[in-house]
């Protein structure tokens, strides 16, 4: 027997959980599919609940965006039920096509969370907060025109501070997207909402959680530390934009959250546009349509849209912007033949700029000496040219549009003298503190960096001149940091100015290597004078696209199958005797039923990620007259599920 509430027929049970049931079922009255969540007896008969239910429903009821599941009807005070009823989403959640579908590249992620934050400007603007953005509260609709859609809009609201136990004990919410002022019991608001939608983003674009442990507790840890991964350390094709976006949202203080919604979107358009998806929504609509078909052709599209930034940027004289694009690049498409002989312009023309600028200072010093008559001592320590010569670079028009962050592969084709391996003449024992974090970065650790102004802290730094240190990086240092501030870009010999007194932390990173961190004096730094180091090499990527149930070896050895690789790519070492340590042939097999076995050769590069195609199987011939018939396939069962998740 069919279980009716009011008009609405109760169908079938699509879903289940901590606060609700969720059914398809059908409204009489109009005749059409609908969804029906009703809430479970335990809450519906509390009165408070059940006021705040009603409350929710119709300041959720008043949104009206192609991105937010809609509702059509709730129950009223005095009923004896408490549901919602609202647009029926035959598809699936967005954890489930992330797992069967994956989207390839961050920038495609980004697209995805572009659709959520849309629809989150639209509810703000309403006064309305989600409070438990999720990817099992985002819904894949299938249909004409396929799109994203958020549910749930204001449900956590309904229960108190008090309530947020059920009665099975599961916590309402997911601990790894919780805001940590939620965690706090502390009130929600739209910048808690900012702070769930950058996990998200983190997961979109990397395949990881930001706060991911092994359990529930370590979880809410994690996030009341603000302990998580930069992405480009998970994936090296993040761009800095969307990392330094994520990493925003992403912040313990909510004060230093981005201001709105809409400056997320903004952020993410302007992402999105210089990589060839200028029209988002139209975007989102083409790869809901044929993921597979997007996710091949958009290398190509971000190549052609990155370069021509790049070459205009380059034209202008903002060198730093440019070499970001050509970066980007070369993170998309390693194999790229025409960036690294723009990179090697690129370089002629900054170290031509610092001779020049060398020149003309030493002409000035001489030319002051010449006319004082009081003779002057000479400093003892220069400042460093490299930092120098980046500041005056980060200067021209535009620069800070884009950092810089080059992808595997993206070496200087001019390199200087190949670096000696790392001879610290102070070893230190293994139980010294100081050593700690380059222990973590060698062994792919997240290394923990000092927080705070480091600035504000030198200045509290006995007096004494500063200690040079210089540093020879292989294969060289996208970025060098001394406390967390940024001294120096692209160099592969980089000057350090250390303060005396307390340690000082410096940092070195590379999109395809662990970062290189260690703490530092000003009295070490004056013994070593000079440092040789040779970054740790991150694994390469592996994914192989087509038939999932196709086999993949790597130099004969089986690792996985295809589908394995599309839900996370397969960590690749690279070969240690190989000529480069950061990059290396491999030979990648491929074997599907009724095709023949097919061998790849490829090249690994760290850090970076290998694409391959499955053979195809061949096409059977037809039965012979008379023989036996190939028995029919059973139908597809329809794949659907409810519009509003519990």
């Amino acid at each position: 027997m069919i279980r009716r509430l009011g008009r609405y027929e109760l169908l079938e049970q699509v879903g289940s959980g901590g606060m609700a049931v969720v059914y398809r079922g059908r409204d009489t009255a109009l005749d059409r599919e609908v969804a029906v969540k009703l809430l479970h007896p335990h809450l519906a008969s509390a009165p408070d609940s059940r006021a705040r239910f009603s409350r929710e429903a119709r300041a959720v009821a008043r949104l009206s965006h192609p991105g937010i599941v809609e509702i059509y009807d709730y129950a009223g005070d005095g009923a004896a039920d408490s549901y919602l009823v609202t647009e029926f989403v035959r598809g699936c959640t967005l954890r489930v096509f992330a797992h069967e579908v994956g989207f390839g590249f961050p920038e495609i992620g980004a697209l995805v969370g572009r659709a959520l934050v849309d629809a989150l400007v639209h509810a703000h603007s309403a006064g309305v907060i989600h409070r438990d953005l999720k990817p099992e509260n985002v819904l894949v609709h299938e249909g004409d025109r396929p799109a994203v859609k958020l549910a749930d809009f204001g449900i956590a609201r309904i229960l108190a501070s008090d309530e947020r136990m059920t009665m099975t004990g599961a916590l309402v919410g997911s601990p790894h997207h919780m805001a940590p002022e939620i965690v706090e019991g502390r009130e929600a608001d739209a910048r808690s909402d900012l702070f769930s939608l950058g996990t998200i983003l983190y997961w979109l674009a990397t395949g990881n959680f930001p706060f991911a442990a092994p359990n529930p507790t370590a979880i809410l840890r994690r996030v009341l530390e603000a302990d998580f991964e930069d992405p480009r350390a998970v994936d090296a094709r993040v761009p800095d934009a969307l990392a330094d976006l994520v990493v925003r949202c992403l912040s313990l203080d909510p004060e230093r959250r981005p201001s709105s919604a809409a400056e997320v979107r903004e952020v993410l358009d302007r992402l999105l546009a210089e990589s060839g998806l200028e029209r988002a929504p139209d975007e989102l609509v083409a790869f809901l349509r044929d993921p597979a078909a997007f996710k091949a052709a958009f290398p190509a599209r971000a190549v052609v849209a990155l370069s021509a930034r790049g070459d205009e940027a380059l034209a202008e004289g903002a060198s730093a912007r440019a070499l970001a694009f050509y970066s980007r690049v070369l993170a998309i498409d390693p194999e790229n033949a025409e960036i690294p002989a723009k990179l090697a312009r690129l370089t002629r023309r900054r170290r031509l700029q610092r001779i020049a600028l060398g020149a003309g200072a030493a002409l000035a010093v001489a030319a002051a000496t010449a006319a004082v008559v009081v003779l002057v001592p000479r400093p003892a320590i220069a400042p460093p040219a490299s930092a120098a010569a980046d500041a005056r670079d980060a200067a021209q028009p535009g620069a800070g549009a884009s950092t810089a962050h080059t992808g595997a592969g993206a070496l200087p084709s001019e390199p200087e003298p190949e670096p000696e391996p790392v001879r610290d003449p102070e070893p230190r024992r293994e139980g010294d503190p100081a050593a700690a974090p380059a222990r973590e970065a060698h062994a792919g650790q997240r290394p923990r960096v000092p927080r705070g102004d480091a600035s504000a802290r030198q200045h509290e730094s006995p007096g004494g001149p500063p200690a040079s240190l210089s540093v020879h990086v292989r294969p060289y240092a996208q970025r060098a940091l001394l406390d967390g501030i940024e001294v120096a870009r692209g160099e592969q010999l980089v000057r350090f100015s250390i303060p005396p007194g307390r340690p000082h932390v410096i940092q070195l990173e590379h999109a395809c290597c662990a970062p290189f961190v260690r703490e530092i004096t000003a009295e070490e730094a004056q013994r070593i004078v000079e440092l040789r180091v040779p970054l740790e090499p991150r694994p390469a990527r592996l994914r192989v696209e087509g038939d999932p149930a196709t086999r993949v070896y790597v130099d004969g050895k089986l690792i996985g199958t295809a589908g394995e690789s599309q839900r996370a790519a397969f960590a690749i070492p690279v070969p240690s005797g190989a000529e480069s340590p950061y990059e290396a042939p491999a030979r990648i097999g491929l074997e599907a039923a009724g095709a023949a076995t097919r061998d790849v050769q490829v090249k690994l590069r760290a850090g970076g990620e290998v694409i391959v195609a499955a053979p195809t199987p061949a096409p059977q011939p037809p039965p012979a007259f008379g023989g036996p018939q190939p028995a029919a396939a059973p139908p597809a069962a329809p794949h659907s599920d409810g519009a509003v998740k519990p």
